[in-house]
C-alpha cells in the first residue's frame, strides 16, 4: 500500500475523524506531570505542533481507513480512539491559538491604557509624596525624634507598592501629628495646607498608585488563553503525537507498508528521542535553535 496521503486541512481532517466519547478521551489523557508538559511545550511554537499534527494524523487516518488485517496486527498499541484522542486535542489547541490571537490588539491596548495610567498615578504620588515630606520635614525640629521617623516614613521607593506605602506611612504620621491641634507642630501643619481633608486626599491617591501598579502588572498576562495553558496544551499534544508515532514507526520496521511517520514543523523535538526509552524512530538530524511557544 502506498504510504503517501493526500494533504490535509482541519477542517478535512475533523470530517474523517470524529470526536472522541468522554469515555476514550478520559481513557487516553495524558499521565504525565503538568510541570514536564509545561516545560515541554514551552519549547516550541503551537502553530509547529498544530501543522505536524494535521498532516501525520490525516495520513494515519488515511492509512487505518483502508489497512489490511495483518497491516493492522503490527500496529499493537494503536487504536481509532488514540488517534481521535490525537486529533482533538489538536483541535483544542488550535482553537486556544486562535482566540488568543483574536483577543491580541485588544490586549495589547489594554496593556498600552494600563501602562500609561500606572506611570501618571506613579508620577502623581511621587510629587505628592514630596510635597508632603517637605511640609513634615518643616516642623521637624519642634517634636523630639520627628526628623527619625519622617525619614522611616519616606522609606525607599522601587515600585508603585512601596510609594503607596510609604504615602501610607507618611500620611498616617501626619494625622499623629495632627491629633493634638493645640500642638505647634499641629497648629503650623494645618496653617500650611496639611489638613485632614487634604490627607483624605492623599490617601486615595496612595490607593490608586497600588491599584493602578497591579492593573499593570496584571496587562502582562490578561487574556483569554494564559501562556502556561497553552504550553500544557501544547506538551499534551506532543505526548499524544509521539505515542501514535512510536508505535507507526516500530511498525514500519517489521512492515514497510505501513506509513513511517516522518514529523518536519515539529522535528528537533523528537531528534534526541531515539535514546529514549518508548521513543519515535526518527533519523537523525541536527536540532534547529530553540524557539518560544506561541
Amino acid at each position: 500500500m502506498a504510504n503517501q496521503s493526500p494533504t490535509h486541512t482541519w477542517s478535512s481532517l475533523l470530517a474523517l475523524v470524529p470526536p472522541p466519547s468522554a469515555a476514550d478521551a478520559e481513557l487516553y489523557a495524558v499521565e504525565l506531570p503538568t510541570s514536564d508538559l509545561v516545560e515541554r511545550g514551552a519549547n516550541i511554537r503551537s502553530e509547529k505542533i498544530l501543522t505536524d499534527i494535521v498532516r501525520i494524523a490525516g495520513q494515519v487516518a488515511e492509512f487505518w481507513n483502508h489497512a489490511e488485517t495483518t497491516q493492522k496486527r503490527h500496529l499493537l498499541g494503536f487504536s481509532w480512539p488514540l488517534l481521535q484522542v490525537l486529533v482533538h486535542s489538536g483541535k483544542k489547541l488550535a482553537d486556544m491559538v486562535a482566540t488568543r490571537n483574536a483577543h491580541h490588539d485588544e490586549r495589547e491596548a489594554n496593556r498600552s491604557a494600563a501602562f500609561a495610567i500606572a506611570d501618571e498615578t506613579y508620577k502623581q504620588g511621587m510629587d505628592e509624596r514630596d510635597r508632603l515630606v517637605v511640609a513634615l520635614e518643616a516642623v521637624e525640629s519642634l517634636s523630639p525624634g520627628l526628623e527619625a521617623r519622617i525619614a522611616a516614613a519616606r522609606a525607599t521607593v522601587h515600585d508603585h507598592d512601596s510609594l503607596a506605602n510609604s504615602l501610607h506611612a507618611l500620611i498616617k504620621l501626619a494625622r499623629e501629628l495632627l491629633s493634638v491641634p493645640q500642638s505647634r507642630v499641629a497648629r503650623q501643619l494645618t496653617d500650611g495646607g496639611v489638613t485632614t481633608a487634604e490627607l483624605n486626599t492623599l490617601e486615595t491617591l496612595a490607593t490608586n498608585v497600588k491599584s493602578a501598579g497591579e492593573q499593570a502588572s496584571g496587562a502582562r498576562t490578561q487574556g483569554n488563553v494564559s501562556q502556561s495553558d497553552l504550553d500544557l496544551q501544547d506538551g499534551t499534544c506532543l505526548a499524544h503525537l509521539e505515542r501514535v508515532m512510536r508505535i507507526f514507526n516500530r511498525a514500519h520496521e517489521r512492515d514497510a507498508s505501513i506509513p513511517r511517520l516522518v514529523p518536519i514543523a515539529t522535528r528537533r523535538m523528537f531528534a534526541f528521542a531515539t535514546n529514549r526509552k518508548n521513543a519515535p524512530s526518527l533519523p537523525p538530524e541536527t536540532p534547529e535553535s530553540p524557539t518560544q511557544s506561541g
